[in-house]
Order: C-alpha cells, then structure tokens, then sequence
C-alpha cells in the first residue's frame, strides 16, 4: 500500500526565506533596521507555523492564511514599536552650533530643514555677531552646517539628516535644535519642518523676510518691533504655513499687520483682538490704522486643520 507523502507549503516558504535571509545578512547586504524588524517578526512566524498545523485538515489553503495571519501580526508589532519610539526625546548626539558672521555681511539668509525635531529659534541676548546654538538627538540623526558668504550677503543651512540606510527601533526618536541669532543683522528665514513643536522668539530681530512650513507640530511665532527695510512697504514678506497644528502669532502693538488666512476650509474661526483688527472681505485680518504705521509686515497664513491665533504684545 503507498502512502501518501504530504508537505506543508508554509515550512518550505519559511525555510527558503530565513535561509536567503540568513546569507544577505551574513554579506552585510542587510541594514541594521531591517534586522531588528526580523528579530522582533519571530514569535509571528512561529505563531504561523502552529496555526498551519492546527488548520491544516481543517481550513482549505490554510498555509496561506496561516502567512497572512502572521504578516498581520507583523505589522502590528512593528507600528507598536515604531510608535513608542518615535516621540520619546533623545539625547544620544549633542551638537555644537558656532558659526561666526563676517563683518561685511548684511544679510544673512537662514535655512532650516528637520525631521523629527523640536525646533526654538530666537535673537541672542548678548548682542554677538555669530549663530549659535545646540542640537540634541538620536544616534541615528545628525546636523550639515554650511555657512557661504558672497559680497555683503551671506546663508547658513542646518540641514538634519538621518541615517542612509533604515535604523533599528532603538535609535529612533524625536530631537531639539536651539538656535540663537544676531539682532543687529537683516535677517530672510527659510524653514521646513516634517514633524516637531516650532517656536521662534524673534524680538529684537532684524526680520526682513520669514517663510515656514510645518507638517506636523504647533508653531509659535514672535515678530519683532521692526521695520522691514529691503522690501516695499505692502509686499509680501512670506508665509506661514502650518500642516497639522496650531499657528499662534505674537504682534508688537507698534506693528501694524495685514494676513492674508488660508483655512483650506477648516471653518474654524481665527482667534484675534477685535480692537486691533479688522476682519475683511477675503479671509484677511488688517490692522486698525494701518494706512498711517510705520512699521508695516504682510504675511500669508496657510492653517488648514488648526486654530489661528493672532495676539497684540504690549
């Protein structure tokens, strides 16, 4: 009498997969993250193999439901841990910011770009002519500082960079960048954020121009009592754009304001002092008095899912 020799689909797959796994690893083809999502999918594959023996004469095709069970398992054991690692603040890198300002200089361009960081920028109490500040995150991020200088114009990029290949849970994290700023110089501000609280203190600064962008976190936002005064009274001096968060915007009583809101639809309502503002036609608050101000600042406020807030200092 022969007997029928039965296989199981799942063993084999398994087999094959942690074999050709296995070699790539030993070859150094596999980055560290990818390993440690491997490590942590264990007890899933094993939960697999005993489901596709329990249901094996149970349940038709049930080698492939017993994969899909445990890649749904997978995901879930890697979002758990991704999510209880990706807002906790590190401190595994600290990095020094120092960067001085050539004499000649009189503008200086600023350009930030972050990931997961929580971002405080303000003007340097103690008058010096130089940029400085800290950066404190996981092993797995780091800061490129480049400082160019051309005639009496000057730009300095913080750009944060991550690791190139994909890192293990256990370097993941959120960061903090300080950054403080020469008050005498005309300053433009260029800023991308991914995901982070945004908070930048500018009294005392000489702010010609601020562009922000912020996906995710709430910004905060301090102008200075100044004047800009490389650009025409009335024009544009940026945007302010807030992805997923709140915008809180403080005005010197000495500056007259006129913002241009963007809501996206959102309907909520823009916070403000209706004793300082005018609400126009157009979604545009417009400072009483405006036409007679001295100092005078036009910003564009994109808030499409969070609380514009606009408040009078002083």
């Amino acid at each position: 009498m022969t007997v029928k020799r039965r296989t199981n689909l799942l063993w084999g797959l398994i087999a094959l997969g942690s074999g050709v796994f296995a070699v790539a690893n030993a070859l150094g083809y596999i980055p560290a993250g990818i390993l440690d999502i491997a490590l942590r999918s264990l007890p899933a594959l094993l939960i697999a193999v005993g489901l596709s023996f329990i249901l094996r004469d149970r349940v038709p095709l049930s080698s492939i439901f017993s994969l899909a069970a445990a890649g749904a398992l997978v995901v879930v054991v890697v979002s758990s841990a991704y999510s209880a690692r990706v807002d906790q603040v590190r401190t595994d890198k600290r990095i020094d910011i120092d960067q001085p300002i050539d004499v000649q200089i009189a503008l200086l361009r600023i350009r930030l770009e972050t990931n997961a960081t929580d971002v405080e920028l303000l003007t340097a109490s103690d008058g010096s002519r130089r940029a400085a500040g800290e950066f404190v995150g996981s092993a797995a991020s780091d800061i490129e500082v480049i400082y160019t200088a051309e005639g009496n114009a000057a730009a300095l990029t913080l750009r944060e960079r991550g690791m190139d290949s994909i890192p293990p849970f256990d370097a993941l994290g959120r960061g903090t960048l300080r950054l403080e700023l020469p008050p005498a110089l005309p300053l433009d501000i260029d800023f991308v954020g991914d995901n982070g609280a945004v908070t930048f203190n500018l009294s005392g600064a000489s702010l010609e121009r601020l562009n922000l962008t912020a996906a995710r976190g709430n910004v905060v936002v301090t102008l200075p009592d100044y004047a800009p005064q490389l650009s025409a009274r009335g024009e544009s001096l940026g945007a302010i754009t807030v992805g997923s968060g709140d915008l809180t915007l403080f005005v010197p009583a000495s500056v007259a304001g006129r913002f241009e809101l963007n809501r996206g639809g959102s309907g909520i309502e823009p916070v403000y002092d209706a004793n300082a503002y005018l609400y126009l036609v157009g979604d545009v608050l417009e400072a009483r008095g405006i036409d007679t101000a001295v100092a005078v600042v036009r910003y564009t406020l994109n808030v499409g899912r969070g609380q514009i807030r606009i408040q009078t200092l002083g």
